[in-house]
Formats: C-alpha cells, structure tokens, sequence
C-alpha cells in the first residue's frame, strides 16, 4: 500500500511539474507573439511567384540554407510617403543550418541588372525597390542570381540610428581616413585609429560614408555595424532581449511569420555568431565592371561575366563547386550584353 500511495505520489508530482513547465512554456509563447505582433508584416510571397528558375529550386530544396533578403532603404522611419525610397543596401541573409553560420553577401546597388514583370527592364539593382517594394526586389535578386528567396526583412537607414541607440551604442574599428571625414558625414570623434564606441548618429554616419574611399568600403561599413549589433546582443540576457524585441520590431517590415522570427532567433542562438561570413557581388569590385548609363542614370556597373558571379555566390551560400547556372539567367547575362555591349 505503501509504495503504491508513493507511486502516486511521484506521478502526481511530475505531473505537477509537467503542468507549470507547460503553462510556462505557453505563458512564454504568449509573450513573445505579443512582441511579434508589433512588426510590420507584410503578406506571403509565393514561391512560384518570385521569379525562381527551376532548375534552382532542384538544387537548393535538399538544402538546409534559408535564404532571406535585408533591404536598408533612403525612406525616412518619419516619413508617410514611401514611394521614392530606394534599396541603398541589398544584403542576403544565409541561414546554414547544417554548419551552424550565418553568411551575407552584399549586392553593389549599381549594379546594372534585369528588373522583371511589370517593369520588364534594364536598370540598376536598388531601383528594382522604388519602382515595386520588396516584392519586386526579391524577384530582381532571384532572376539575376540565381536564388530562391520568398523572405524579407526591410528598415529604413534612419532606423538604424534608433535601433544602435537602444542597444546603447556599439563598439566600431574606425580608420584615419574615417576620422578625419568632415561636414555630413563627419563622425565627431577626434582622435587617431582605433575602436571607438559609436552611439546611434555615429552609426548611421559610418553606414552611410563613402567619400574616404568608395561604395564597396561602405558595404563592409554597413556589414561591421551589423556584426556590432549581432555581439552586443549576444551580451544580453533574455529578459533583456525581450524588451529589446519590443522596442525594435516596430522599426522593421517583414513578411517572416511570427513562427519563422521565433524558430530563426532560437536557432541562430547555437550559431557561431563571431564568424559571420561576408561576401559582396561583384566579388573583384571594381575590377569586374564597366560603366554605362540608361535611361538617364548613371553609374550602372556593367558585369565581367554574370554566370561566373553567380557561381561564386552558389559556392560561398552553398559551398557548390559545380554550379551550373540556370537557362533563365544564362538568358538574362545574353540580353544585356546584346543591348550594352560586351564587357570589354
């Protein structure tokens, strides 16, 4: 009798335990889609809507790579009218779940590419946001190299200023050159190289020079204030990162579902968060492109050779040594050298 009445007792008391873990764990859940339900979020992309070539979608649906946009854009967080915002930086985020990483690889917003339907085009990439939002852009980003992403998230640069500031600023390696930048874009900060900790001004500032050298240097300024912003977070406790939800979701438009937020974070948790690998396409910068106009617009970057960028981008996203690229970029490379001459 007696060890059937313990019997019941442990069961009643893991039973106990598995209710509060449960209402706990729901409590949680609750919580953080409350936070989520501040986002700005925007309706599903279909896949067969987003300008992916087939043979893409053989080679990349066994993969365990999430491939999701990240468009910083000239629109003003206080501005009401949007329409002449353009996509100043065009990132894609690479979720590699098998290995662990997180890959960017920056797109030149020059360069000069095929815009899909309805604009049916030539122009340069960071048009491809002000003439049809995210939508068209990720459809521009999958038809000219090759990807598969139905996913975006999109901030406004003068939400960076916002987002650093509630982080409480972060840790940035500044150059001479950098420093000693005056007028606009001038940092402030007198002083000779080293590592400075930058509030959210100065931070937007560093984003958004170019002057000290070029459009290429001011991906990889973009891209260490995104590493900044990705170790100091990893500095947080949980409680703290909750509030920080709370305060940066508001900033943001995406189309990733509550579900996808909370799966992505919880994952990139057990990433290795100090090797976040970068990428820029063209790979060689300016070594790989010629200048043209169009249409009134100038510069637009004239690509060395199209398939090969998009062989590098499978092998860094992918770690593909064989790519081949598909018919319907191979056609896009064709057109625009027959409309803008070859690239020598």
């Amino acid at each position: 009798m007696k060890l059937r009445k313990w019997v019941k007792v442990t069961i009643g008391a893991i039973t106990g335990v598995i209710a509060v873990s449960a209402v706990g764990y729901i409590g949680i859940n609750m919580y953080v889609d409350s936070l989520i339900s501040n986002v700005n979020q925007t309706e599903e992309i279909k896949y067969e809507d987003a300008k992916i070539a087939t043979s893409v979608s053989e080679q990349t649906k066994d993969r365990n790579v999430v491939n999701i946009a990240m468009f910083g854009t000239d629109h003003d967080a206080d501005e009401s009218d949007s329409a002449s915002e353009r996509a100043d930086a065009n990132k894609i985020i690479s979720l590699d779940f098998d290995n662990k990483q997180i890959k960017i690889t920056s797109v030149q917003r020059d360069n000069l590419i095929y815009i899909p339907d309805p604009i049916d085009d030539f122009d340069k990439l960071n048009h491809a946001y002000w003439y049809g939002g995210p939508q068209l852009s990720i459809k521009t980003l999958n038809a000219n190299l090759d990807l598969d992403i139905t996913k975006y998230v999109s901030f406004s640069f003068s939400s960076v200023e916002e987002i650093v500031d509630l982080l409480g600023g972060v840790d940035i390696y500044l150059n001479n050159a950098e420093l000693s930048v005056t007028g606009k874009y001038s940092l402030g900060i007198n002083g000779s190289a080293g590592t400075y900790h930058l509030n959210g001004h100065q931070a937007l500032v560093y984003c958004r020079t170019r002057s000290v050298d070029s459009d290429y240097q001011r991906i990889e300024r973009q891209n260490a204030v995104i590493s900044a912003i990705v170790s100091t977070l990893k500095s947080k406790s949980v409680f703290e990162l909750m509030g920080l939800v709370d305060d940066v979701l508001p900033l943001i438009e995406t189309n990733l579902t509550a579900s996808e937020i909370k799966d992505y974070v919880t994952s990139c948790l057990s990433f290795d968060l100090n090797n976040i690998q970068q990428f820029k396409v063209p790979a060689n910068e300016y070594e790989d492109v010629k200048i043209r106009s169009y249409k009134g617009y100038s510069p637009l970057y004239l690509l060395r050779s199209y398939s090969e960028e998009v062989i590098n981008v499978h092998k860094n996203i992918y770690g593909d040594d064989d790519y081949q690229p598909s018919e319907q970029l191979l056609e896009i490379e064709n057109n625009i050298y027959d409309v803008f001459g070859p690239w020598e």
